[in-house]
């Protein structure tokens, strides 16, 4: 149950994002925000750390998940 609380709570998040315009990615390539959510939550051997990235006028215009991988 918790696992779905959290996949359902950063779909929401990733889905509001997404509606004022940032364009949302993993490892490099355009995502949906569903799509997202999923990889980040249930992919459980995997890390995934968001970068923001601002445009010139200080506004979000994407949010980048990238896998870490430990060494």
């Amino acid at each position: 149950m918790l696992q779905e609380d959290e996949l359902h709570n950063m779909k929401e998040r990733l889905e509001g994002i997404a509606k004022k315009g940032t364009e949302l990615y993993l490892d490099g390539k355009p995502i949906s925000a569903e799509e997202l959510a999923q990889t980040c939550c249930l992919n459980e051997e995997a890390v995934y750390m968001p970068d923001y990235v601002l445009g010139q006028d200080g506004r979000l215009t994407q949010l980048r998940y990238d896998k870490i991988r430990q060494t």
